[in-house]
């Protein structure tokens, strides 16, 4: 079992998760144009927070996450809800085939510092997208190795300019990016510590 298998039970019951989760959906929409967006897909949607927080501007999300557990939580909350417009799927585009579908809009909050090969993550996004989609990339900005205490294999953030690189290699124009949250996290030893998120959109 993973380790984003035994966080699904719990996760969202952290309220400070669904309050940053409609934040976040308020500064998305407020950089994309989303009333040409018919078909997105979160990646790395865990229980699917930020995915319901935008059920009510797009017609169709697919909520794709490689951890069976947050699939089946997310799914659970669709069926509870009786919202149609969402839609959990089990699947790893780094791993297995890209899939058939593609859609006007790609968006991924903190699941990047976890996927060791980047540029190939923006590059299979931008084949997935349509003609003028978009790609959001909400993650840390650079930190100090901090925000992880216990061992952690990913990135430690990201600096802006070599992130809008990779988007260029794969042929996305950068248009926005901006902090969208600071998160506050108490360490170990006590202290409290800030890191800011940042929104990056890059456009097909």
């Amino acid at each position: 079992m993973s380790n984003f298998d035994k966080k699904a039970a719990d996760w969202d019951k952290n309220h400070d998760h669904a309050t940053r989760a409609h934040k976040l959906a308020d500064y998305l929409a407020s950089q994309v144009d989303l009333s040409n967006v018919k078909k997105a897909m979160e990646y790395g949607s865990g229980t699917g927070l930020l995915s319901f927080a935008l059920k009510d501007k797009i017609p169709s999300i697919e909520l794709m996450d490689s951890s069976i557990e947050m699939t089946k939580a997310a799914q659970r909350k669709v069926e509870e809800q009786g919202i149609k417009s969402l839609h959990p799927v089990q699947y790893d585009i780094m791993t297995q085939e890209l899939p058939t579908s593609r859609y006007d809009l790609i968006f991924i909050l903190q699941t990047l510092h976890h996927i060791d090969d980047t540029a190939l993550f923006v590059q299979k996004s931008a084949q997935l997208l349509n003609p003028k989609g978009y790609l959001v990339i909400i993650d840390l900005v650079k930190e100090d190795g901090s925000f992880h205490e216990d061992e952690f294999h990913g990135h430690k953030g990201f600096v802006q300019s070599e992130l809008e690189q990779k988007l260029k290699d794969s042929g996305l124009t950068p248009t926005h990016y901006g902090i969208c949250h600071i998160i506050e996290k108490e360490l170990k030893d006590g202290t409290i510590k800030e890191y800011p998120l940042f929104m990056m959109v890059g456009r097909k």
